[in-house]
């Protein structure tokens, strides 16, 4: 299945052309979760906030789904 991911902020380094904000596809196994899709990317689960699909938060045991568009946020920090 394929997902389409778009990394923002500080998670961009991880943008197989780092430091892109362009949406990127993804290629996983039936039943992936966003966990197994951090993992693909290298992203340690720490480093995520939170992930958007369909316009809702989900945890990281979301079961995907091909045709997924993946919005994944990393804490934010400022004063």
């Amino acid at each position: 299945m394929e997902v389409t991911v778009t990394l923002y902020a500080t998670l961009t380094r991880y943008h197989p052309e780092e430091g892109s904000r362009e949406p990127f596809k993804v290629e996983l196994q039936e039943g992936a979760t966003l966990e197994d899709l951090y993992k693909k990317l290298g992203i340690d689960e720490g480093e995520v906030k939170k992930a958007f699909i369909r316009h809702k938060g989900r945890s990281q045991d979301h079961r995907l789904e091909d045709g997924d568009r993946v919005g994944i946020f990393p804490p934010v920090g400022g004063g």
